[in-house]
This record gives structure tokens, sequence and C-alpha cells, in this order.
């Protein structure tokens, strides 16, 4: 099949990891404005080819029409799985995508001995991009709201474009660039948010009509400072979510909340609503957007051949890959050259190491983590008292935006001691936002967002993990301080690192002073 064959709608599944930021420009400007205000037809995968490798696909004599043909776009995933894996079309079922998302949420919540609202929001999926449902013990999810408006992840998508970064990965530098501007220098941006997209209810409507998203914005915020406009949306969009949560728990009477899909990886939001007078609790689950709707499939799959809603232990933040430690031996050997030292190494030393001003990388042959965050098993860890080591780290390792926070690994024993906490809200997977107190002022100044001071923490308990747990606790045993500084094991732009190998190699093309791999310390002359 030729790309004049191929649609929007085929592309998207892919362009979220191929697209650059000039592509992105590029399809706004060579596609959707010809489209949406010059009445033109352009081609869009004749304006992206260089983005396709057609040797990928597998088709067959079905064409999606356009990109509104959602029956003809499952045709096409279903024949590129039949083809790619090699097994008959039959044996392929898809589910609905807020369903996967809302049932990944509602599993792996820890408040599943009671009901539960369980919100989905993301950018768009199978037609909606909002849903809410109602969960009881032992039954299936009631779907009370689904809306294709819940346009918060749009907005924030183009307000990234504007800004010179990349859609669909970038948003978290806007929410942590947001803290830094206040409404009095903000509100000319919060404005042009606030006339858009309102809450109804459980649904939404917009106040001012928007033909498109990206030109309407581009337009209205010409001339705004970058950070204003990161204010806006994050203001805005703390505001929508609030009030839909909100609006739920009125209505149902339901005070323990759900939030699945990729808009509830928005921090700061989960904090204002953590702190709703009239919610109990919050759970976000690890990787909440679309690389768990397998799990919530699976589930979905269960459910539609057994009838049954099975009760299931908590998921946990380490479902990834675990290697042995013959295996990291045998790596060290075959791909470590003699110009680093390697030792063993317990929980003492590197507890001095780290007390000294130095960093590490852990790399444990225990489970790899789940989602975005990383959660001390591939982690670069520090002494969370000093600031210095902040801008040490993002020089010559993770080379990331100087104004974005790290955050800390608090034990289990001393949360209280550190953030600001009374509902007890499940804070193990990076997923909400807190105040800190005063101590943490003092012990964990760089794991605090520099401006206003609040904590993304992860909890780190003793059945979750206890190797980490045990490392964290050597460093207090040392200083006093139950906490280490963690950010994810990468360089900017590279994804966390996944083997052995890769964390070897990523060790030696940084900046980096020792690598945990294992049992072994190795470290640079």
């Amino acid at each position: 099949m030729s790309s004049k064959h191929l649609t929007p709608a085929y592309f998207y599944t892919q362009r979220n990891s191929k697209l650059t930021i000039q592509d992105y420009w590029k399809e706004q400007k060579e596609y959707w404005y010809p489209k949406l205000y010059e009445n033109k037809n352009p081609k869009y995968l004749d304006i992206l080819s260089h983005c396709i490798d057609e040797s990928n696909f597998h088709y067959d004599k079905k064409y999606i029409k356009d990109e509104s043909d959602n029956l003809g776009m499952w045709d096409a995933r279903v024949n590129h799985v039949s083809g790619y894996i090699g097994i008959d079309k039959s044996k392929i079922i898809h589910h609905d995508h807020h369903k996967c998302h809302a049932y990944y949420g509602y599993i792996a919540s820890p408040y599943r001995n009671e009901d539960q609202l369980v919100y989905t929001m993301d950018g768009f999926g199978d037609g909606a991009n909002g849903t809410v449902s109602i969960g009881s013990p032992g039954k299936k999810l009631k779907e009370i709201s689904r809306s294709a408006n819940c346009n918060i992840g749009r907005m924030y998508r183009y307000a990234t474009l504007l800004l010179g970064m990349r859609p669909a990965e970038h948003e978290y530098k806007l929410m942590g660039l947001a803290a830094y501007n206040t409404h009095k220098y903000g509100k000319e941006a919060y404005n042009v948010y606030a006339e858009t997209l309102q809450v109804d209810g459980l649904s939404f409507k917009y106040k001012t009509k928007i033909k498109d998203h990206f030109f309407y914005f581009q337009e209205k915020l010409e001339g705004q400072r970058f950070d204003a406009i990161a204010y806006g949306i994050q203001k805005r969009s703390e505001e929508i979510l609030t009030e839909w949560i909100h609006n739920g728990i009125k209505e149902t009477g339901i005070k323990n909340i759900v939030m699945s899909g990729g808009v509830a990886q928005n921090i700061k939001a989960n904090k204002l609503i953590a702190e709703l007078k009239d919610l109990n609790n919050i759970f976000i689950p690890p990787g909440p957007g679309d690389e768990s709707i397998s799990i919530g499939a699976a589930f979905l799959e269960y459910i539609s051949r057994t009838n049954k809603v099975k009760s299931l232990e908590q998921i946990s933040g380490y479902l990834g890959p675990s290697f042995s430690e013959e295996y990291i031996n045998k790596v060290i050997k075959d791909k470590l050259s003699k110009e680093f030292i390697c030792t063993k190494a317990n929980n003492k030393d590197c507890a001095k190491i780290l007390a000294k001003g130095e960093v590490i990388a852990r790399f444990s042959n225990d489970k790899m983590e789940f989602g975005a965050r990383a959660l001390g098993n591939r982690s670069i860890l520090a002494d969370p008292r000093r600031p210095d080591v902040i801008h040490r780290i993002n020089k010559v390792v993770k080379m990331r935006d100087f104004w974005m926070p790290f955050a800390p690994s608090i034990i289990e024993d001393r949360e209280h001691d550190y953030i600001v906490n009374p509902k007890k809200i499940d804070a193990r997977f990076m997923a909400v936002g807190f105040d800190s107190t005063n101590l943490a002022e003092e012990h964990l100044t760089a794991g605090l967002h520099p401006f206003d001071r609040t904590a993304r923490p992860q909890i780190v308990r003793k059945k979750d993990n206890l190797k980490y747990y045990n490392l964290i606790k050597a460093f207090q045993d040392l200083t006093g301080v139950g906490a280490l500084m963690n950010t994810s094991f990468n360089i900017h732009g590279e994804s966390i690192v996944g083997s052995p190998e890769d964390a070897i190699d990523t060790f030696t093309r940084c900046g980096l002073d020792h690598l945990l791999l294992g049992e072994w310390l190795i470290s640079k002359k």
C-alpha cells in the first residue's frame, strides 16, 4: 500500500514517537491550517512522508477512508497485528480505550472494598477523552458520563507545542514551570483559557467556540511570556479538574476517587484534588497513561468471559524485568573496561558516598519500575540536603531544564515528618503533590520544588522494596535524614535504562560518579 492510502487516523498510533517538534509545527501549518481555514484537502502523509517506514506495516484490501473512519482504523490495526505476529484475525479482540483506562485504575486501587468514583481523562481514544464510572465491590464498573469535550489534554498539548516543546512528552515541563509565575503576571494568559472550556456537571461545554485549539490559542496568546502561558494553562487545568471531581462527589456521594489516563499525571492538579474537603481518598496508579491500557484490556476480557469481577492483589509499582546477579556479573566482565574501579559495596558504603555529596546511579537486580516514574530501582540518587547537587546532575547527567524539580524518596517511618498528608493519601508512585514541612525544608531542600517548596514524594515501604528501604535507612542512620533525592536513571531525552548493558553505557557517557549495579559499586577513577 502506498502512503497515499494512509491517513492521520492510522498514522496517529505512531506519531508521538516519530514526530519532532518541527514535524508537529509542519503538521499544523501544512495540513490542519489549509484543511480548516482554506477549505483544501492536503495529503497528510505526503506532508510527513519522511516519518514513514512502510516496511513495518501489514495491510489487506481494507483501506481507511479518512481520519474519522474509526471502524476502518480498527480494521487496519487488526490487519497489522495479524500480519506482524502471524495469527488469525479472529483471535484478535479489542476493548474500548477509556474502559481499559478505567478498569486499570479500578483494579489497581487500594480502596476496592469501598465504592469508588473512577475518572478517566486523556487526549483522545475511541471517540472520547473523559469518562466517569462508579465502582462497587465485586461489581462491574457503571459508566455514568462519557465526553468527547474533556479537552484539558488537548489544550495542554498545544500549549506545550506553542512554547517550542514536544507534545505528548514535555507537558510535565510546563507543569514545573507554571509555579514560577503568579496570577498578577499570568492573569491575561489565564483569562484566554478561562474563556473557553467549561465544566458542565459531569460533562463539558465551551463558553467561546473554537474552530481549532492550536491556531486559536496561538493568536490569543501572542506576546505573552512563556511562564505566563504555563501558569495560565496549569491554573485553568486545575480549576476544571477540581470542579469536575467535586461535581462527581456531589452527585453520587462517593468520596473515594480513582484517576486514570494521561491527564491523571498532572501532579499539581492532583494535589488540589486531594485537598478537596468532600474527598476522602484519591488514587492514581503507576503508569496511568496508555502504557497500562493493556492491563485494563486483559481484565475486561476476563470479565467478558467469566462475568466475574475478580478481586486482585494491589498492583505494584515494580512490574518490569529483573536480572540475576549471575547475569550482571557476566555483563560487568564483558562490557566494563579496566579503567573503572569495581568493588562489592554495602548500604553503609553507599550512604557515606552520598553524604559526601557524590551521586550514585542505582540499577537494582530486582524488577524495573512500571510507568514514567523512577522508584529507586532505576534511579539516580543524591543527598537531598544539598541544593548544589541539583545543578551538577542537570549539567553532567540529566542535561534538562533548570527549573524542573527533583523528587524525594522517603521511607515510610518518616512520611509525616516531611510531607503534609492528613488524609493519608497513597503516595507511593510520585503521582500526587504535597506541601512540605519545616523539617523537609532543612532535610529535603534538593527534593522540593525550588519555588513553591512542594514535594512529589515516593513513600518507600518495606513490603514494596526492602532493598531500597534499607539503603535509605542506612543514609538515615548516618545523617538523620530519612530520604534520598531521586530522579530517573537516564540522560535527558533517552529512555530510562532497561538492562545492565544500558546502565553501563549510560554511566560511561555522562558525568556520574558511581554506578550501583546489583551488588557491585562501579566508580570512575
